[in-house]
């Protein structure tokens, strides 16, 4: 967005009025670690339950559960990059 708009990037800060700098600067760093956060927890969630269920049931039962753990890590990098793009649509607008 600086590089596009120059300093004039900076007049998105203070609008719709300059009390809200603060909470405007916050989003900037909320949404990435938000994004973050979320991907952290579906690949930790996934692998915490192929864990337990390897642990129960040696061999069988996981198989298919990795099989969908695929595919939702696919998924998950699929909404990670979508929104990252928007993102930085947004910045850009």
């Amino acid at each position: 967005g600086l590089s596009k708009k120059g300093f004039g990037y900076f007049k998105r800060y203070i609008q719709p009025i300059p009390l809200l700098l603060p909470i405007n600067i916050l989003e900037d760093f909320t949404k990435p670690l938000s994004l973050s956060f979320r991907l952290f927890g579906n690949v930790l969630a996934d692998e915490l339950t192929i864990t337990v269920l390897t642990s129960l049931v040696p061999l069988v039962i996981p198989l298919p559960i990795m099989a969908l753990g695929i595919f939702a890590g696919s998924v998950q990098a699929l909404i990670f990059s979508t929104l990252a793009a928007a993102y930085i649509a947004e910045a850009l607008e």
